[in-house]
């Protein structure tokens, strides 16, 4: 919290400068590295390629409504398998104990490793699971971790039921501080229901703010 009420005070100061000099700001990055599990078997959950459109998704929509890129850094796949710990996690409160107890050390040994005190431009990971628990499809444990799940069937158009681009961007908006909305429209809706009731991708302007606001955007003139 420290570290993101700094990085909202210094792009504060950023937005009222570039207000005063009439100047374009340019884009802040937000960069983001996948990781893709294989299971118990070896066999890698999906492919790259199928990752792609919802990764367009999460720039399109962070670019035109909040000025903030996302910039892909790395896709990898995990080739050893995953403890079945790893690969179906539990959701929410769930997840957060799974956190605590060392359920998620198998993320952790594969996340990029950072000094134990930095202000901007963490990564945020995008980790591809088997399935999560309940009927949750995507979670984030939101400020307290640089890393969100998502589950495989998302990014499988096959699978009309399932195949959902707005979840990619949804959890990556709560890592940036983002909370649930009521706006069906907003991105931030917490229920997408393919294949006749996705959520929108609007933003409002506070939410705009809120992910300049955090730690891991990366300003325009850092870049």
């Amino acid at each position: 919290m420290v570290l993101d009420g700094a990085a909202g005070v210094a792009r504060a100061a950023e937005a009222v400068t570039a207000a005063a000099t009439r100047r374009d700001p340019g884009h802040a990055t937000l960069v983001v590295r996948v990781l893709i599990l294989s299971d118990e078997d070896g066999r890698p959950l999906t492919t790259d390629d199928r990752l792609v459109p919802s990764l367009e998704l999460a720039d399109r929509v962070f670019t035109e409504q909040a000025g903030l890129r996302v910039r892909v850094a790395d896709v990898h796949t995990v080739t050893d398998p995953a403890p079945t710990s790893a690969l179906d996690p539990h959701a929410n409160r769930g997840l957060l104990l799974d956190e605590i107890v060392g359920r998620t050390a198998f993320y952790r040994d594969h996340l990029v490793r950072r000094p134990a005190l930095s202000v901007v431009g963490d990564p945020v990971t995008v980790i591809v699971v088997r399935t999560i628990a309940g009927r949750t499809t995507g979670c984030s444990l939101g400020m307290t971790a640089d890393w969100v799940i998502c589950q495989e069937a998302l990014f499988d158009p096959a699978r009309a039921n399932a195949y959902d681009e707005t979840v990619l961007a949804h959890e990556l908006g709560h890592a940036l501080n983002l909370p649930h909305h009521r706006d069906h429209a907003n991105l931030m809706f917490p229920v997408s229901s393919p294949p006749g009731s996705l959520r929108g991708t609007g933003l409002r302007r506070w939410q705009a703010a809120l992910l300049h606001a955090n730690r891991h955007t990366v300003p325009p003139a850092a870049r």
